[in-house]
């Protein structure tokens, strides 16, 4: 309507000047053309602008992320938390993902992000600080998550899941997993040079590539992660429990140990340096 105005007007006064339809016109159609490269640039403007300040709000967001992650919060101050929907007193789950492919982190980024906190891709992964654990993830998605805790611990609980996501890849285990429910292993995994002094010291009668010997490493280890129970091993194994107390008895004769004796049980400490030693053994091997 504004612009039929201004016609009108143009047209009105140029007549009334005398001049001729022809030259009103053409004088209308170039500013027509100039007036729409003129919109055409606002509109053009408005639009860059918009994916700037996307752009620059993505990238603010991933460095903060990262800084929050390595450094913690400290020097930063309460505005450039508040930015992003963080609390300076807040506490936060750390997450880590080794997502198997982009379009999988996308709908994860999605689904969490709905909830608030901060996240983002570090490195290759998905890693993120929510007010609130997810429910659930991706069944073929690695995706490690850590206790609430305060900002000023997020580095800490970053190390921590970094840690533990590299143990349960190993287990090649899938899905939503807590950090605590991995402390041992990982806690274990973390000294590789006292894992290789256990077993050199405990299993070095052992030839990794007598595949008899790893069959009695192996029902060792099963028998330790069934509490020591015979028929539950023999069960696991598909074998018959006369089976296993069998390999138990040659591993000891060779090693010297589990104890396997009717009653005999491993103590606590005992357990842990046998199934360390276990399973870095058949790990290496």
């Amino acid at each position: 309507a504004g612009r039929d105005r201004a016609v009108e007007l143009v047209v009105r006064h140029g007549r009334a000047a005398g001049i001729p339809d022809e030259v009103l016109l053409e004088g209308l159609l170039t500013i027509g053309r100039y007036a729409a490269a003129v919109e055409r640039a606002v509109v053009d403007g408005h639009r860059g602008a918009e994916r700037e300040l996307a752009r620059t709000g993505a990238a603010a967001r991933a460095h903060l992320l990262r800084r929050l992650l390595r450094d913690g919060p400290a020097g930063l101050q309460p505005a450039e938390l508040t930015r992003f929907g963080l609390r300076p007193d807040g506490r936060y789950h750390c997450l880590v993902a080794a997502p198997p492919d982009p379009v999988r982190a996308y709908a994860l980024h999605r689904q969490l992000t709905a909830r608030g906190g901060l996240l983002g891709t570090v490195g290759d992964r998905l890693a993120g600080l929510l007010p609130r654990p997810p429910d659930a993830a991706p069944a073929d998605m690695l995706t490690l998550v850590a206790p609430a805790q305060p900002l000023a611990r997020a580095p800490d609980m970053y190390a921590l899941c970094l840690a533990a996501l590299a143990t349960a890849a190993n287990r090649r285990l899938r899905g939503l997993r807590q950090v605590t429910d991995l402390a041992g292993e990982t806690a274990l995994a973390a000294q590789p040079l006292l894992a290789e002094l256990l077993r050199g010291t405990l299993l070095g009668a052992l030839d990794p590539a007598d595949e008899f010997h790893r069959e009695l490493a192996g029902t060792a280890l099963a028998w330790l992660h069934h509490g020591q129970r015979l028929d539950q091993t023999a069960a696991e194994l598909h074998v018959h429990p006369n089976t296993v107390r069998y390999r138990l008895r040659r591993l000891r004769e060779l090693t010297g140990g589990p104890p396997v004796e009717e009653g005999a049980r491993c103590t606590v400490p005992e357990t842990v340096h046998w199934w360390w030693a276990l399973r870095s053994w058949l790990d290496d091997g």
